[in-house]
């Protein structure tokens, strides 16, 4: 073989070798991406699957979250191996939480504004309640950073500052004065999620600030009859939970917290609508006497530090009502308040549907709707009877720990991180701050639920499931809860 042959041989033999090593490195590259793909597609599965029933309900379930609820002394739980299966899932679902909405500056910093929906309807005309707690409000320090914006609407007789009966105003607090700042509106329908959306777009506008707190002031009427009872509208008009959720949603407005200060709003359904919009919920499990909301002592530490802790704010609005309570025999009442940390709501409810489908049996036989008597700030129309129970509203502790069932721990563990603070006057030790509805045999108010709760996204089998309760209408059957009132004595023993 001559030198040119041989040289030609080397020449092809090296162009071969380097063409396997380039196609060896392209197809190398192109695996390593492509498993990196597959590694980041099975770690977004794994963040964003609980277990189970879990469902998230929007985008922003998406954006799940390490909790980093340290507050109060309840923080992520650790799994440890010698846990059982449902135990694990528990620990997993406590930590697979939302981030924060929203974020404060922090030394002091905020901007505040503070929308107060004051629809005063009977509880002004007949009492005055509604300008009794502007009057506390004016109390507190007058602090530039902060705005407390309110309108005014559904009364036929306002009793002082000005507010006039026969049209919708907008006001703003400024150093012991009521200012009005917007004087061009109709009698706007407190009823209309439109009028609730037009008031928080405003405002935002009007006032922007770095933290919103948002207030619905009137009768309450819990999960599916909402809230609101306008003087100039039907008997029966309220705003649903559904039609506040529409009116969140088109707003665009992130709350830090969304308060009602009306009656019996604190149920797992009412704060599984609010999820996407704020990060607590302050509410009533209980009727709330003529009282309400205490609003001096919140809103003078509100002025003092704009960047206080949406917890620290929320113990002091909750234990200025409870011991205003205690101390006025003569318009006080049995009261309860909660805060409900809306990251851990998801869980919570899927736990409680895990612990419902199981015990069916047991829900279907008795009533266990609460029989507490009723006092001055529930929808008048919605209910006939004068009693909770007549509302449906079960409490959820109470009816976990009163059934024998494996998936009570894990619904306990969940409901012990939604109820971030709570307190009560002695008198009301039955109750622990988170309700869910049951519509024992109640056929009308079924077709009213069934409507709502699909609306704001519960689960369609859920509401199914529902209306086997209209077939065990128990008349006076209700469970009796004597033994767990005498014992419960507070969330300490589930969260130590």
């Amino acid at each position: 073989m001559d030198y040119q042959t041989r040289k030609k041989r080397i020449l092809i033999f090296f162009f071969i070798i380097l063409s396997i090593l380039v196609v060896y490195t392209v197809l190398g590259s192109i695996w390593v991406t492509r498993d990196k793909e597959a590694q980041a597609r099975a770690s977004e599965r794994g963040r964003m699957t609980s277990t189970g029933r879990g469902r998230l309900h929007s985008d922003e379930r998406g954006r799940l979250a390490d909790a980093q609820n340290n507050e109060g002394g309840k923080g992520a739980e650790e799994i440890t191996p010698e846990e059982k299966p449902e135990e694990r899932v528990a620990a997993v679902q406590n930590r697979l939480v939302r981030q924060q909405l929203v974020t404060p500056v922090g030394d002091g910093k905020d901007t505040v504004t503070i929308m107060v929906y004051m629809n005063g309807s009977n509880l002004e005309t007949d009492y005055g309640f509604a300008t009794e707690d502007i009057s506390e409000m004016l109390k507190a320090p007058y602090s530039d950073q902060v705005n407390i914006v309110i309108e005014t609407l559904g009364t036929k007789k306002w009793h002082d500052y000005g507010i006039m009966n026969d049209h919708t105003q907008r006001f703003i607090l400024d150093e012991k004065d009521v200012l009005l700042v917007d004087d061009s509106l109709e009698q706007l329908d407190c009823t209309d999620p439109a009028t609730l959306t037009d008031f928080i777009t405003w405002s935002a506008e009007n006032y922007p600030a770095d933290r919103y707190f948002l207030i619905l002031w009137d009768h309450g009427g819990g999960a599916v009859d909402g809230f609101g009872w306008d003087q100039y509208r039907r008997y029966d008009a309220s705003l649903t939970t559904d039609e506040i959720q529409s009116a969140l949603r088109d707003s665009g407005v992130t709350f830090d917290f969304i308060g009602m200060d009306a009656c019996i709003m604190s149920s797992i359904e009412f704060c599984y609508a609010l999820y996407d919009f704020c990060d607590y919920c302050i509410l009533s499990e209980d009727f709330e006497s003529a009282l309400g909301w205490s609003y001096e002592g919140w809103l003078t530490a509100l002025a003092e530090n704009t960047s206080i802790a949406t917890t620290d704010l929320a113990k002091i609005i909750i234990d200025d009502m409870v011991e205003a309570n205690k101390n006025n025999r003569r318009e006080g009442d049995s009261s309860t308040l909660a805060l409900i940390d809306e990251r851990y709501i998801p869980s919570a409810f899927d736990s409680w549907l895990t612990f419902a489908y199981a015990n069916e049996a047991a829900l279907l036989t008795t009533n266990f709707s609460r029989e507490v008597a009723r006092t001055g700030r529930a929808l008048p129309a919605c209910r006939v009877s004068s009693d909770l129970q007549e509302y449906y509203i079960t409490d959820m502790l109470a009816l976990a720990v009163s059934i024998d069932s494996k998936e009570t721990k894990g619904l306990v563990s969940r409901l012990a991180s939604a109820v971030a603070y709570y307190n009560c006057t002695d008198d009301n030790m039955g109750l622990t701050g988170l309700a869910v509805t049951l519509p024992y045999g109640d056929n009308n108010f079924y077709s009213s639920l069934e409507k709502v709760y699909a609306n704001i996204g519960i689960d369609k089998r859920y509401v199914e499931w529902l209306s086997k309760f209209l077939e065990n209408y128990s008349g006076s059957d209700y469970y009796d809860y004597e033994e767990f009132n005498q014992s419960w004595s507070g969330w300490e023993e589930y969260t130590d």
